[in-house]
């Protein structure tokens, strides 16, 4: 059972520490001048990961009784390479789709492992459900503007 929890519980963690670098990125690219066509994006985003964050925050709180969360521990956080690319690249607007794509399916496997997990309160698991559908909208709406301005078919991955 003490390893049921600690497994999820770090599973948790990360999962903060991954929505905390999402807001991060997306911050860093609402500051940039690049890309305005994303630019509305970024900024819608940049708001829901801060309220994931900011929730997801206060529930591994409750759950671990007030433990701190620690700065990020595993491999570097999924947006890093997002926000890099988009930066220091001269992409175009489908390159940038298909990274976000990528980035944001990274995101909803994060949840979705979490999810999986035994052990999770189910207060938690509502949150991360709630939380996980948000994100699979907003990449079913990638994918279809993808398709619907680049008309290639099914969303290319990384």
């Amino acid at each position: 059972m003490e390893k049921e929890r600690s497994t999820w519980e770090n599973a948790l963690h990360e999962l903060v520490a991954e929505t905390v670098a999402a807001e991060r990125a997306y911050g860093s690219l609402i500051r940039s001048d690049r890309y305005p066509s994303y630019h509305a994006y970024f900024k819608k985003r940049h708001f829901e990961q801060r309220d994931f964050a900011k929730i997801l925050t206060d529930e591994y709180h409750s759950v671990t009784e007030r433990k701190m969360v620690a700065p990020f521990t595993g491999e570097s956080p999924i947006f890093t390479p997002l926000e890099k690319q988009v930066l220091e690249d001269h992409l175009s607007d489908a390159q940038i789709n298909v990274l976000i794509t990528d980035r944001e399916e990274a995101l909803v496997l994060g949840y979705q492992k979490l999810l999986s997990l035994n052990g999770v309160p189910k207060t938690t698991k509502a949150l991360l459900q709630s939380q996980a559908e948000n994100l699979n909208s907003t990449l079913q709406k990638l994918r279809m503007d993808y398709n619907t301005i680049y008309r290639t078919g099914p969303i290319k991955t990384l």
